[in-house]
């Protein structure tokens, strides 16, 4: 499929995806005229890709873990210089994810009980809209 073709199976716009594209992100085959073409996996890629970026990592993050989720060649520091710096950025990046996470809990806790309670209350207004709807 041409790069239109899988925007619009994504909902990514073609400049996004050649965004992916120019950061490593996506490895499209050429044609001998220089179309990018994709196949079904880079559907599933675009998505991982769109749903780690939604979740804060950067752009360089998303190619590492993408890279090693999908079992693919990861390109590491070989200087202990240069990893400390990573591991630095891997870990606030676990902890922001886990302070999201925290927050989305608190959240699915209030909205429950929210629930709960609107339930309550609309139970309780039911019986009295029927009788008044069998005495009408």
């Amino acid at each position: 499929m041409l790069i239109g073709e899988l925007a619009e199976k994504t909902g990514t716009t073609v400049r996004m995806l050649r965004y992916y594209d120019q950061h490593g992100l996506l490895k499209p085959r050429r044609t001998e005229s220089r179309y990018r073409v994709y196949d079904e996996e880079d559907v599933e890629r675009v998505r991982n890709v769109r749903c780690l970026i939604s979740s804060g990592l950067n752009v360089r993050l998303v190619r590492l873990v993408l890279a090693h989720a999908l079992g693919e060649e990861v390109e590491l520091p070989a200087d202990e210089a240069g990893c400390v710096p990573l591991l630095e950025m891997l870990r606030e990046e676990l902890t922001s994810v886990d302070e999201r996470i925290a927050g989305l809990e608190r959240t699915r806790t209030h909205l429950t009980r929210l629930v709960g309670d609107v339930e309550v209350i609309m139970a309780e207004k039911r019986p009295a809209h029927h009788e008044q709807a069998a005495h009408a």
